[in-house]
């Protein structure tokens, strides 16, 4: 029994471990962003993203035989709330970056996807929604309510909306994944491969597809964005399967540490103390559940 137990605490804390690993390469999403610039177009540039990822994680799964038979019609469902997922992912978040900066634009996508992780874990995996999840809810809708009152035109609010979506539209991507009874690799293939579909589907309806690009340093960034994207996607895919959807959208909180950080240092970015507020209550928000369990159960990675 001891042995089972020990296992259990082994594979949840490797989980956990992946988790804010993958924070620490998704605080670099906004860095990659601002460097880009307007170079491309939002869902052009995701689409690029996407295929070199798709083709790099596509080789290494062939290489070491990863790969197993796809079963569509069983699948069907969750592939579809992926794609639906990957298209209001990237590009909301692209442009939100651009409008309102790189610390509050990940901020607010963290928010949207811890609340989302909580609601599709509910929703979808039937993990139980809490009165400590309901109390971190009512706290984060208090602390977006501090972020948002500030804006002071369309466009910045245009932004946190933006941000906000492709938090909940993240959550809704991972815990698709999770559902899907195949490896880490293959898993986080699918997630992109659904990626490159909905991105070139939005590309067209905003007619980003033939967007002239150069060929300059921002495709060095380009390919620095995609490589983080890999090693960011392939750790939540892996230790999401190790531990609850619920966890894992509080153990990534360092997400929004590591990107406030980022646009301090790189870009003199410098959030009002009514925002700071909010995103402090998010905070507080997203620890609710896990510091209940932690204290009452001694069970950190089972919310």
């Amino acid at each position: 029994m001891k042995m089972k137990e020990h296992a259990i605490q082994s594979k949840s804390g490797l989980g956990a471990s992946l988790v804010v690993v993958s924070s620490l390469f998704y605080g670099l999403y906004g860095v990659w962003t601002k460097l880009m610039g307007n170079a491309f177009g939002s869902y052009q540039q995701a689409l690029f993203r996407c295929i070199i990822v798709v083709i790099c994680l596509g080789a290494i799964a062939v290489r070491r035989k990863e790969l197993v038979r796809m079963h569509w019609r069983r699948d069907a469902w969750w592939l579809v709330a992926s794609v639906c997922g990957s298209a209001l992912l990237s590009g909301p978040l692209y442009y939100a970056t651009l409008h309102i900066g790189v610390g509050l634009a990940t901020a607010l996508m963290y928010s949207g996807f811890v609340l989302g992780m909580f609601l599709f874990g509910w929703l979808l995996s039937r993990e139980r929604y809490t009165k400590e999840k309901f109390a971190a809810t009512a706290l984060a809708f208090i602390g977006l309510a501090l972020i948002f009152s500030p804006a002071a035109n369309r466009v910045e609010v245009a932004g946190l909306a933006a941000a906000l979506m492709s938090g909940f539209a993240t959550a809704l991507t991972i815990v698709s994944c999770q559902k899907l009874s195949y490896g880490p690799s293959q898993s986080t293939l699918i997630a992109w491969s659904a990626g490159v579909l909905a991105n070139l589907i939005m590309a067209l309806v905003f007619g980003q597809i033939t967007q002239p690009v150069t060929f300059d340093v921002h495709w060095f960034y380009l390919v620095l964005f995609a490589f983080t994207g890999l090693a960011a996607s392939w750790c939540v895919v892996r230790g999401v399967k190790l531990i609850d959807a619920g966890s894992a959208g509080v153990l990534g909180l360092l997400e929004i540490v590591f990107g406030m950080v980022y646009g301090v240092i790189f870009f003199a970015e410098r959030p009002t103390g009514q925002v700071l507020g909010g995103i402090f209550a998010i905070v507080v928000a997203a620890t609710i559940p896990y510091i209940h369990h932690f204290k009452i159960k001694d069970e950190p990675f089972e919310l």
